[in-house]
């Protein structure tokens, strides 16, 4: 042992040879990143941002973390002259996207003399961030609530990474004894009422009466179409036999709702009833599930709920899943991110038993929160023609519609058959 000592030490301090150190890069090695800056939750490999090098690397295939905005490392292994070396190299995960505003209330009205709370003001806005969780709302602008008159100020809707998104507001300091009032609502620049811009669910025309379902099929039918209803418990007791003689080809059914947080999820009353009956008729069927999860505890606890309740029944379509509560958005405390992620888990889950998975939504949040997935879209849009220019293969064309074996308004859709 001694003997291999004494050679060692004469080896490093006569010689001048020297212990191997993977994290020293030889002189002659050139690797050069061409990016250090990435956006968040983006896809980047190592082979993409080597712009060049003179050496084997290992790893090009690893992909850098980009889930956390901040500093982080990522470790390049390579190969020189039959050795493997490690290169550390810094980056930085950022978000530049501003938050998404989706319902911005126009005004807000107030008396002289009274105090304003910003929090109020707030209250009633829908926004989400792509990463934030609890973007901040505030107002600008100058005014005087001692003055009766008309303010213009902003929303300023701020994320953790200080993208700022803005949106008009008017405020109205009204004299008390409400003399000076109606000059400021009959001024022609404001109509609170009459926003054609503004969509709720997609709803932007307003159909007087109901849509007979055999219109719907004399203007959608084709050879590349099938036109069916989307049926909860709200239509009670459906005569399955006398809607499909009436021409419908499908059904979607609503499975189960959790309404929001602390809500447990449950079947649809008609569910079991109604998934019996329309196999019994011969219809085609799908169905849905209203959620409002917003932990990916509570979303594994649903799918698991569903995935045993559906106990593998035969389905037509992709199990639909519904998020519509845009109302409590800020108090779910979401980000887009993090909507599309519950998608995954719930996918994930009833993938084990052969179930594919589809997003319902109308056109408005489509495009605003959802944009392009990965997922089939079940498109909610009533009107004639739809302008949504994403993929869909399910077109919820009304929420009016009559037809033979149901007592009042039901949904009518129109499936696109694959060519």
């Amino acid at each position: 042992m001694r003997k291999y000592i004494i050679i060692i030490l004469l080896c490093f301090f006569i010689t001048g040879c020297k212990f191997y150190d993977e994290y020293e890069m030889p002189e002659e090695v050139n690797i050069n990143i061409n990016d250090k800056k990435f956006e968040v939750y983006t896809e980047h490999k190592l082979e993409e941002i080597i712009d060049e090098n003179n050496v084997e690397i290992l790893n090009s295939d690893e992909s850098l973390k980009s889930s956390k905005v901040g500093k982080n490392k990522v470790t390049i292994k390579y190969k020189y002259k039959d050795r493997e070396y490690k290169y550390d190299v810094n980056y930085e995960v950022v978000d530049t996207e501003k938050p998404t505003l989706l319902d911005m209330p126009d005004y807000f009205s107030i008396d002289a003399g009274e105090e304003i709370n910003i929090d109020k003001m707030c209250e009633e806005t829908e926004y989400i961030d792509n990463y934030d969780r609890e973007p901040i709302c505030n107002v600008t602008g100058e005014y005087d609530i001692k003055t009766p008159g008309i303010y213009n100020l902003k929303y300023e809707i701020k994320d953790s990474s200080d993208n700022i998104s803005n949106s008009d507001l008017v405020l109205y300091v009204n004299s008390i004894d409400g003399s000076d009032d109606e000059d400021y609502y009959d001024d022609g620049d404001y109509d609170y009422y009459e926003d054609d811009d503004y969509e709720e669910d997609g709803e932007e025309d307003y159909y007087p009466g109901y849509i007979d379902f055999n219109d719907v099929l004399a203007n959608y039918k084709t050879d590349k179409t099938m036109i069916g209803l989307d049926i909860s418990k709200w239509q009670g007791d459906v005569d399955f036999n006398a809607i499909k003689k009436a021409g419908a080809e499908f059904v979607i059914l609503r499975m189960a709702v959790s309404m929001g947080v602390d809500d447990k999820i449950g079947l649809d009353g008609y569910y079991e009833q109604n998934i019996r009956n329309a196999k019994k008729a011969g219809l085609k069927v799908g169905v849905y599930v209203y959620t409002a999860a917003s932990s990916e505890k509570e979303i594994t606890s649903q799918a698991k709920y569903i995935k045993k309740h559906l106990n593998k029944v035969k389905l037509d379509f992709p199990v639909a899943y519904d998020f519509e509560n845009w109302w409590e958005i800020k108090d779910l405390k979401v980000s887009k991110h993090d909507l599309i992620h519950y998608v995954d888990i719930f996918s994930d889950i009833l993938a084990e038993d052969g179930y594919d998975v589809m997003i319902y939504g109308s056109k408005y949040y489509l495009e605003k929160v959802w944009g392009e997935t990965k997922y089939p879209t079940w498109l909610a849009h009533y009107v004639d023609e739809t302008g949504y220019e994403g993929d869909y293969i399910l077109w919820q064309m009304c929420s009016d519609g009559r037809i033979d074996g149901i007592y009042g308004d039901v949904d009518i859709d129109i499936y696109y058959k694959k060519d």
